[in-house]
C-alpha cells in the first residue's frame, strides 16, 4: 500500500483555523483544530505556545500542566511564557504549596521583570488559598473527634500535601488522647513523620499500646509488610490466580495502612505469607494448594486480622 500523504494545503488551513478561532474567542474550536493538526504535523514553538493558551482558556489544566512541562524540558526559547502557563496550571489544579515553592525557586533565576510581576500575584493568591485552608483545618482540628471519618481522612491528606509541620503538636495531642479509627491514626503518624516530629507519641491501636517517635518511622510504603510480605503473596498469585491480583492488592494495602506501624513479629515471614494465601484463597475462591498452615498460627493470624 502506498503511504497516505496529507492534503498539501491542510497544514495552512489548520493554522488559519487555529488563529481565527483564537481571535474570535472560540477556543474549543481551536482545540479541535490542534487535535487534527497534531495527527499530521509536528508542532513548532509558536503553535506550542498558542496551544498552551487554548488549553488554559478551555480549562484543560491537567493537559496544560503536561504540555508546559514537556516544553520546559525541551528548553524552548520562550521559557518565561511557558513557566507562567505551567504555574497557572498548578494553581488551577489547586497545587498551591507547589506554586509557592516553584515561584520561590524561579525568583532566584535570571528572568524578566515582567515575568516576575506576572508570577508574584499568582504566588500571593496561592498563599491566600493556603491560609484559608489552614484556617479551615484549624477549625476542624479543634473539634476533630466530632468530624465524620471521611472528613478526618480528607483533612489529613490535605495537611500532608500542604501544611507539613504546622499542626505537629495538635495532631500529637489528638493521637494520644482521642479514640480514632486505625486509618486515621496511620495518617496522623505519616503527617508527624513527614513533619519531622521527634518527640514520642503513645497511643492504643488494635488492642496494642504503642510508643514511637514518628520521625524515626520508615513510612507506610516502606514497612516490612509492604516491602517483603505483599510482593511475595502477589508473586504466588501471579502463578495461581492472576485474575485475583487486583482484589488481593486492595486488601493487602488496606491491611498495611490499618496496621501501621504494627508488624507481625510473632509469625515468621513464610508463615505469614502462607496465612495470607490461605485467607485470599478462601475469600476469592482460588483453587490452589498452598503450604499447610499450622492451626495455632492460623488462629493467631485470624484473630489479628479480625481487628482490621
Amino acid at each position: 500500500m502506498s503511504e497516505i500523504i496529507p492534503f498539501p494545503k491542510l497544514r495552512k488551513q489548520l493554522v488559519n483555523e487555529i488563529n481565527k478561532s483564537m481571535s474570535d474567542g472560540q477556543f474549543d474550536k481551536a482545540y479541535d483544530a490542534f487535535e487534527v493538526y497534531e495527527q499530521h504535523f509536528e508542532m513548532n514553538e509558536d503553535l506550542s505556545i498558542k496551544k498552551c493558551e487554548v488549553l488554559k482558556e478551555c480549562g484543560h489544566y491537567l493537559e496544560l500542566r503536561e504540555e508546559a512541562s514537556i516544553l520546559l524540558g525541551q528548553g524552548h526559547d520562550q521559557y518565561d511564557q511557558i513557566i507562567i502557563y505551567f504555574v497557572e496550571s498548578l494553581y488551577y489544579l489547586e497545587q498551591h504549596q507547589t506554586v509557592v515553592e516553584i515561584i520561590n525557586q524561579i525568583n532566584d533565576e535570571d528572568i524578566e521583570h515582567k515575568t516576575r510581576m506576572k508570577l508574584l500575584p499568582i504566588q500571593d493568591m496561592a498563599r491566600d488559598k493556603l491560609e484559608q485552608r489552614k484556617r479551615k483545618a484549624s477549625d476542624i482540628l479543634s473539634a476533630f473527634k466530632e468530624e465524620q471519618f471521611e472528613n478526618q481522612i480528607q483533612l489529613l491528606i490535605d495537611l500532608i500535601d500542604n501544611h507539613l509541620g504546622i499542626f505537629n503538636l495538635t495532631l500529637a495531642q489528638i493521637i494520644e488522647n482521642e479514640s480514632l479509627h486505625p486509618n486515621v491514626q496511620s495518617l496522623i503518624l505519616e503527617y508527624l513523620r513527614l513533619g519531622d516530629w521527634t518527640n514520642k507519641v503513645t497511643f492504643a491501636k488494635l488492642d496494642e499500646n504503642i510508643t514511637t517517635i514518628p520521625s524515626e518511622l520508615d513510612g507506610i510504603e516502606r514497612t516490612h509488610f509492604n516491602k517483603i510480605i505483599i510482593p511475595k503473596v502477589i508473586e504466588q498469585l501471579e502463578i495461581d490466580s492472576p485474575s485475583s491480583i487486583e482484589l488481593a492488592n486492595t486488601l493487602l494495602n488496606q491491611h498495611a495502612i490499618v496496621m501501621y506501624p504494627i508488624e507481625h513479629k510473632s509469625l515468621k515471614d513464610e508463615d505469614l505469607i502462607a496465612c495470607y494465601l490461605k485467607l485470599l484463597a478462601e475469600r476469592f475462591n482460588i483453587d490452589a494448594n498452598y503450604k499447610c498452615v499450622n492451626q495455632e498460627d492460623w488462629e493467631q493470624f485470624f484473630d489479628f486480622i479480625q481487628k482490621l
